[in-house]
């Protein structure tokens, strides 16, 4: 092509670009659409993410509870109320021993959760070693000789005093009366030495005390049926308590528990979900998310944007979802969020209606 031509060619499309109009971008709605319905979506979006984790994870609370009652979390502030009867609680705090375990055999008592009897007897073991030997021990507990791959030579006497435990009668926790199982589940081993003073006439003829404990031998050279007795306690600590209430009383459910120290649910109940937190920081976002859509929107329909008017229309899109979810679960709370939504609908409605009868009343003047 000779250099004229192209020269030719190249001045008419330069004079086909100028005479293209330019876009006017600005001017166009479709922008303002286009984000106003991204804006919209993601903000629909994170609140049904916001609001279907908060649904299953109340779900999850009502199933572990029952039909008609509640998980309810009372923490270090707990006080039996009527309200709460049925209802599982969540009690953190120090148990109050009021009325402390007793032996009654040995007469034995403690200021502590649970007073403990463990009897060991001096009896034959076996031990296999390639071959079965048999051994003088101090063991817990009966061992049944008869079990012996020669039981000839080696029988166990019965063991004359079972190993037994003894849970206070009454523990205060807060308000409540914990429930004896609830106390026997107190995990917790201190020792406690024997008061040989307190042991009844008969038991003291009987029984030596050696180190804390109590041997009916000689604690040094025991003898075959000796028998050991030695006391442990529960001290009073820091626990976490889940139960049932029962008219001011903390008992045992299902899925009850206790725990040391201050634990949370999900520590007492590991079949729950995850704790959804930050609710209220995304309900907020996708409402500002929601209010910047519509605000993009209106300034597409080339509208006067009135600042009430997108914070409402925002306020009912993000009750839509709310509604749906909860209704069918807590018709009450449905029922509270639906007239929230309406509210949010006819202020929208209002602030809408406004400019028109503005424009109309200034034509009228």
């Amino acid at each position: 092509m000779k250099p004229a031509t192209r020269r030719i060619r190249k001045q008419l499309q330069q004079r086909r670009k100028a005479a293209r109009p330019a876009r006017d971008w600005r001017g166009s709605p479709w922008p303002w659409r286009i984000g106003g319905m991204l804006l919209l979506l993601a903000a629909l979006l994170l609140s049904w993410r916001v609001e279907s984790t908060a649904l299953r994870y109340e779900q999850a609370l009502r199933g572990i509870a029952g039909v008609g009652a509640s998980v309810v979390n009372l923490g270090r502030h707990a006080l039996p109320s009527k309200r709460l009867q049925g209802d599982l609680v969540r009690v953190v705090g120090m148990p109050q021993v009021i009325e402390s375990p007793r032996d009654p055999d040995f007469n034995q008592s403690a200021n502590a959760l649970r007073l403990r009897r463990d009897v060991a007897m001096f009896q034959w073991q076996q031990v296999n070693v390639g071959y079965p030997i048999y051994e003088l021990e101090w063991v817990h507990g009966h061992v049944d000789s008869s079990a012996f791959t020669r039981p000839s030579g080696h029988a166990n006497p019965p063991l004359p005093i079972p190993s037994e435990d003894f849970p206070a009668p009454r523990v205060r926790l807060h308000g409540f009366i914990l429930d004896a199982a609830l106390v026997d589940l107190i995990p917790g081993h201190d020792p406690h030495p024997v008061n040989a003073a307190a042991l009844p006439p008969n038991l003291a003829a009987t029984f030596r005390d050696y180190e804390g404990d109590l041997y009916s031998g000689d604690p040094q050279q025991p003898r075959l049926g000796d028998v050991r007795l030695r006391w442990s306690t529960v001290p009073p600590q820091e626990i976490t308590v889940l139960a049932r209430v029962d008219d001011g009383r903390l008992t045992p459910a299902p899925d009850s528990g206790v725990q040391l120290g201050d634990r949370g649910l999900g520590d007492l109940l590991p079949q729950l979900p995850p704790r959804p937190y930050g609710l209220w920081v995304g309900r907020v976002i996708g409402w500002l998310l929601a209010a910047l859509g519509v605000a993009l929107l209106l300034r597409a329909w080339k509208r006067g944007i009135d600042p009430l008017l997108p914070l409402t229309l925002g306020a009912a899109l993000m009750l839509m979802i709310p509604v749906l979810l909860w209704v069918t679960f807590d018709p009450w709370l449905g029922l509270g969020l639906l007239a929230l939504l309406l509210i949010a609908l006819s202020t929208a409605w209002w602030r809408w209606r406004r400019p028109a009868r503005a424009t109309r009343e200034t034509r009228e003047t």
